[in-house]
């Protein structure tokens, strides 16, 4: 019977009394839990993107284009609000699946992404930026040779990196950087 009420009593005096003048900020700092119950997260884009282009020229080029965002692969961008709220943007990389056909031949099959440009720039670089656009260069391009233009940045900054791609009627691919800033005296 005594352990009874030994027991009775033991229960009786966790009903939380402790934490009733506690404000739930600090009962989550208690836990451990605040940082959980403070973050945001957001995708961007939202959504699956892709952008399909077909591009017939007159020297005899077909460029297929696929541009489209990778659901599991992104940049995390972690931001910190006034009021200690952490939001966590993921920027979804993207990746163009490439197809050149020169009078109705395909002479280039590929994938293009931020692999295929790591030699130019470092690994800090590579791992916060994202593949903004793809485009053909038709002013560029002529009978022997097909120009593509793309371009890497890191969201939210001013730090972007463009290149060409040299495509010539062989199907092989050339890559240059693009130095939009020179210095002229």
């Amino acid at each position: 019977m005594i352990f009874i009420l030994i027991f009775v009593i033991t229960l009786a005096s966790c009903d939380g009394r402790d934490r009733k003048y506690k404000t739930n900020v600090e009962v989550l700092k208690e836990n451990k839990l605040l940082e959980t119950f403070s973050q945001e997260i957001t995708f961007v884009p939202n959504t699956y993107t892709e952008i399909k282009t077909d591009t017939i020229l007159s020297n005899g080029f077909e460029v297929k284009l696929n541009y489209h965002s990778l659901e599991n692969n992104f940049v995390v961008e972690t931001l910190k609000s006034k009021r200690d709220s952490i939001t966590r943007v993921h920027h979804k990389n993207f990746e163009a699946q490439l197809l050149v056909l020169k009078n109705n031949a395909v002479i280039n099959k590929s994938l293009i992404s931020k692999k295929l440009f790591y030699k130019f720039e470092n690994t800090a670089f590579w791992a916060k930026a994202i593949m903004q656009f793809i485009w053909i260069d038709h002013a560029a391009s002529n009978e022997k040779m097909i120009y593509l233009n793309t371009s890497f940045c890191i969201p939210n900054t001013d730090t972007c990196k463009d290149f060409t791609l040299k495509i010539n009627d062989q199907g092989i691919i050339q890559i240059e950087e693009i130095n939009i800033f020179s210095n002229t005296i």
